[in-house]
């Protein structure tokens, strides 16, 4: 009989140090995940234009929303077509791929990972998760990206409240004993919950 697999992964922060942090330039390096759920900096109460606030370069700008928007997306139904059986970017999806890492796939992930190399299977992963979750919240025109560098430090923000939402933090969580038993379809809607209330 196969024994389950009941190691315990690293914690988020842990793995945010490992495979994340040092791809940021150095005097903005962060050492730990963001909260899930927070009020931007930049709003002042009322509905943002989030141009506006965008601080990338023009074409830098561009690269990331098409990059974010187009490629990685395209990324994830690619290589998670074999778990989803689906060219769709829906909750279905997201829970399919959700139950299929568990920790001992998760494991593996990290084994195989060279935190050195910024195309390894455990950041490529995990941002391709981040990746559909951010494409979920967009799918309502409320929602849109906040683009940042590295581009897994972009976040999605409600336009209208100023909540962000720190998608690829999430993911970094799911991959991690942090938040690997969390249900992320079902925190998705409770986030969607979460912020229409706030626009009440």
């Amino acid at each position: 009989m196969l024994k389950l697999f009941k190691k315990k992964l690293p914690h988020c922060d842990t793995l945010f140090q490992k495979f994340f942090s040092p791809w940021y330039n150095d005097q903005d390096r962060p050492k730990m995940t963001r909260a899930d759920i927070y009020q931007i900096s930049g709003y002042k109460g009322k509905p943002l234009n989030l141009d506006d606030i965008q601080y990338l370069d023009d074409e830098y700008l561009e690269y990331q929303k098409k990059y974010l928007n187009e490629t990685l997306v395209y990324s994830a139904l690619e290589d998670f077509r074999h778990i989803t059986n689906s060219d769709r970017v829906d909750l279905e999806a997201l829970d399919a791929v959700d139950k299929y890492y568990n920790r001992l796939k998760i494991e593996q992930l990290i084994s195989q990972s060279d935190p050195r190399d910024f195309s390894n299977p455990y950041l490529v992963t995990v941002c391709e998760f981040g990746a559909i979750l951010g494409h979920l919240f967009k799918q309502s025109d409320s929602f849109d990206w906040l683009y940042s560098h590295p581009y897994f430090h972009s976040i999605i923000v409600h336009k209208d409240t100023g909540i962000g939402i720190s998608v690829f933090d999430w993911a970094i969580k799911k991959f991690s004993e942090y938040g690997v038993d969390d249900g992320f379809a079902a925190k998705v809607q409770m986030a969607i919950e979460h912020v229409n209330n706030n626009n009440r």
